[in-house]
């Protein structure tokens, strides 16, 4: 008998986290994920009948994540996970010289916070040994190509996945010895709830010297959103990733990806400013 591998996604009650959840099952992983409305509970329960377990936490929530990783230790038996896809998160937009504190930090304390509460919890079923060279399990972290360039009004969002990036590098290095790989997966426009939930949600730059920023920015959301790309994509990488034993470090997900890379890695900065004045301000 096959033994099980167990993957524990956060963040699957719609987008990339749904879609890798039917990719995974459907390549011979049990998958553990993480919603945090009841609701979502039920209605996943009944879409995944077979080879998976929903967990309900709260990122944020760091008893409800202890509670969740003893069923979860239940579960595997004494087995390890062979992946955790960090994908739980949100995008907040808003100019940062008027964004409330308040949302700020909540940008922040889900978007890093949150990736280094359950990882942290987690770690004890990842760990492998490099010298006895027993296999260790896979991070994943779902960050954005806003974690490696910076947009007007959406500048919570790239402080909170920029960090994001550099937890994951961190992670890798200081788990070396554990032969746990740490990779980042920094998508474009994907076809999710993600940046349409921020369309017309800000009323409160109407009448501010940012108001034309917040329409450009809706304008670029709704461009982007007819671009974006199927959250298959992201779900056949992630198991690419889980699959192979060593894989480049980050990657770009994105239609124009080539173009992405040049523009992050060889447009000037001040080419750049002089860029985004012209198309959200002047």
């Amino acid at each position: 008998m096959l033994e099980l591998k167990y993957v524990l996604i956060t963040g699957v009650s719609s987008g990339i986290g749904n879609d890798a959840v039917e990719v995974l099952i459907k390549n011979g992983y049990y998958v553990l994920g993480s919603v945090r409305k009841e609701a979502d509970v039920e209605r996943l329960k009944a879409q995944y009948p077979e080879n998976f377990t929903c967990l309900q936490f709260d990122v944020t929530n760091l008893e409800a994540i202890k509670k969740a990783y003893k069923s979860v230790e239940k579960i595997v038996k004494g087995g390890r996970l062979k992946g955790l896809i960090n994908n739980a998160g949100f995008a907040l937009g808003g100019p940062i010289e008027l964004l409330e504190d308040e949302k700020f930090r909540y940008q922040i304390e889900v978007n890093l916070f949150g990736v280094r509460n359950v990882t942290n919890a987690f770690l004890p079923l990842l760990k492998g040994d490099k010298k006895k060279k027993i296999a260790g399990g896979k991070i994943i972290m779902i960050s954005s190509i806003s974690g490696v360039f910076n947009t007007p009004f959406n500048g919570a969002y790239c402080v909170s996945k920029h960090a994001m990036e550099s937890l994951a590098e961190i992670y890798r290095r200081e788990l070396y010895r554990y032969n746990i790989d740490v990779v980042s997966i920094q998508p474009g426009p994907i076809e999710s709830k993600l940046w349409s939930k921020n369309i017309n949600k800000y009323e409160e730059y109407v009448g501010s010297e940012y108001e034309k920023l917040m329409e450009e920015s809706n304008r670029v959301i709704k461009k982007a959103e007819k671009n974006a790309l199927p959250a298959r994509v992201v779900s056949k990488l992630i198991l690419k990733i889980l699959e192979r034993k060593r894989t480049k470090l980050a990657f770009v997900v994105n239609k124009n990806w080539l173009f992405t890379i040049l523009v992050v890695k060889y447009i000037p900065a001040r080419w750049m400013d002089a860029i985004f004045y012209r198309q959200f301000f002047k």
